[in-house]
């Protein structure tokens, strides 16, 4: 309730014994080219960020290591206030990967440790292939290695990301999993709340973490009900959209690359809106997926058939390293078991 909410605190526990807290708003990096990225990092530590979102699969980390580097060296961070996520991905799923991979981002992010390393998906592919089930990869195996990694000091947290409510049992439940997943990074904004998964997610003791937290923008910033809010709390649409996942105890990753609204993304903390102005953001919830991979089972048609255009536009639209037209094998046959 609004209440229990009043001035939510900047940052909100990881469930686990070291007590380690997650600051609420992070930067996220997926979508920003590397050229920007690097400004970006910069801008949003100068703004008072303690939180970065990467993924190997941005294909921009070693931009993001450069700007945490000169942060760290010019004495505007310490690198142990700076909450800093990665992710492994699709095809680095074996656990003669895992660690392989997780080295990589080290290297490239120029740190020494994770705060936190998620599965990228609830998908397993061949090494170097884009969609080519491995059907011998299984979750389970490469938890495992992931816990390793975490008694190696190499990551602080392990979580999981676009897992749905049967994967996430299946792996929280499983008599191997010795150290239960912190977090799940989904899709969450008002067009799609994904209210089923955030509140199951959070029964389960995981901390949900909201990608695209702004529906990407544009029309959603201009719909009546939140230029409303806005005008009623004196703050931007933008703010509006990303305090209401605050109340629901969910941290948002919002990726900008303007000094200007990098700064607005984090400004968040000095105002409440009331259960019932909440309560009329339902309405926006129309299951409108913004961001969703073409191999999710959420994807939308639409975005299954704008993966399928000539190779060149396809980049434009997913910014992944590792791209390519071999979709016809998509579906179901993707996801993997424990």
């Amino acid at each position: 309730s609004g209440d229990a909410n009043a001035m939510a605190p900047s940052t909100i526990l990881v469930n686990d014994a070291n007590g380690l807290r997650i600051p609420r708003v992070g930067l996220g990096t997926w979508k920003a080219r590397p050229n920007e990225v690097r400004d970006a990092v910069r801008d949003a530590l100068g703004a008072g960020y303690a939180h970065v979102d990467c993924a190997a699969a941005y294909a921009n980390e070693s931009e993001v290591g450069e700007a945490l580097r000169e942060a760290f060296e010019r004495g505007d961070a310490k690198r142990e206030d700076v909450f800093v996520t990665s992710k492994l991905w699709n095809d680095r799923r074996r656990p003669r990967d895992v660690r392989e991979a997780l080295m990589t981002t080290l290297n490239d992010l120029g740190v020494g440790y994770l705060d936190l390393y998620l599965i990228h998906w609830p998908v397993a592919w061949k090494r170097g292939t884009v969609l080519q089930p491995d059907a011998e990869a299984s979750i389970a195996e490469c938890w495992s290695e992931l816990e390793r990694c975490v008694a190696d000091g190499l990551v602080r947290h392990i979580g999981v990301s676009n897992f749905n409510e049967a994967q996430l049992a299946a792996l929280c439940d499983d008599p191997r999993t010795k150290i239960q997943p912190a977090c799940n990074q989904i899709e969450s904004h008002p067009l799609w709340s994904n209210d089923s998964l955030v509140k199951y997610s959070q029964s389960k003791g995981l901390t949900v973490t909201a990608y695209s937290p702004l529906a990407q923008g544009g029309e959603l910033f201009e719909n009546e009900i939140l230029v409303g809010l806005a005008k009623k709390y004196g703050v931007t649409p933008a703010q509006v959209v990303l305090r209401w996942n605050v109340q629901r105890d969910v941290v948002v990753i919002p990726k900008s690359t303007s000094a200007k609204r990098i700064a607005s993304n984090a400004d968040l903390f000095g105002f409440e809106l009331s259960d019932e102005d909440m309560d009329a953001m339902k309405v926006l919830d129309v299951m409108k997926s913004c961001a969703t991979a073409p191999w999710s089972e959420f994807a939308p048609v639409a975005s299954r058939n704008r993966f399928l255009r000539p190779l060149g536009r396809a980049i434009s639209w997913l910014p992944f390293k590792f791209i390519a037209m071999d979709v016809q094998r998509m579906g179901r046959s993707g996801f993997i078991s424990l």
